[in-house]
């Protein structure tokens, strides 16, 4: 059985994600920073690790990842999950909330690839899967705290391909639309192609079965959000205003 280590377990398309795979009869290792909902999965299921951890804190996630091989064996697929989203008013930014995303969303994969890669690449084998989203490919309202630590994951993940590939080691990035979450039930507006965990945390592992580089879905959605990426910038602002 393969072990999957999976940051952001919490809730949401990690909480999912985990119980699927655990159904499936695999390992899993989760990490988050609530201990209850860690204690409520490892009642559900002997196979499951849960650690508390908090993914800014670069030791404790590197301890934890020794935690995880210790008892479950060499991590065979990363999936780095946890993330953050505060929507932010660009007429008013808050620097302190900038920050906060950016140390989560982006140096907290940092914090897990860097004690895992060295031991990938070792054993020529492993499977890593970024999470970064559709917000990472334009400018989207109320995103500016949030979008660019995902197009900064993106940007990461196509480095790291080639850096990896060669050493028999399987980079992702998954760019999914909106998901039922914690994160998104802040959100004011209607959110086209809305996702509950369990058909997103699906349409994730048929992903991760595949060879494909990138990860997406819904897929009409996400279809229809890179067409708008290729559109002039006058007629792109104009339609996202409208539908926002």
């Amino acid at each position: 059985m393969t072990h999957y280590f999976i940051t952001g377990v919490s809730a949401g398309i990690g909480a999912a994600l985990a119980r699927k795979l655990l159904a499936d009869g695999h390992h899993v290792t989760g990490i988050a920073r609530r201990q209850d909902r860690l204690d409520a999965l490892s009642s559900e299921f002997p196979k499951f690790l849960g650690i508390a951890c908090d993914v800014t804190q670069k030791d404790a996630l590197a301890a934890a990842i020794d935690q995880a091989e210790d008892t479950h064996g060499a991590i065979n697929t990363m999936v780095l999950n946890a993330g953050i989203y505060t929507p932010q008013d660009g007429k008013s930014p808050d620097v302190d909330v900038f920050r906060q995303h950016m140390e989560v969303n982006y140096m907290g994969v940092v914090h897990g690839l860097a004690p895992v890669i060295p031991r990938m690449v070792d054993r020529r084998s492993g499977h890593l899967v970024i999470m970064a989203s559709v917000s990472g490919w334009m400018g989207l309202p109320k995103a500016a705290a949030y979008g660019p630590t995902k197009a900064a994951l993106i940007s990461l993940a196509e480095s790291l391909w080639f850096d990896l590939n060669p050493q028999g080691i399987k980079v992702q990035v998954v760019n999914p639309g909106f998901v039922e979450t914690e994160a998104t039930a802040v959100n004011d507006f209607e959110m086209p192609g809305l996702m509950t965990p369990e058909a997103a945390a699906d349409a994730l592992i048929k992903g991760m079965d595949s060879n494909d580089f990138e990860i997406t879905f819904p897929k009409g959605f996400t279809r229809m959000m890179r067409m708008l990426k290729y559109l002039p910038y006058g007629i792109y602002f104009n339609l996202v205003s409208k539908r926002t």
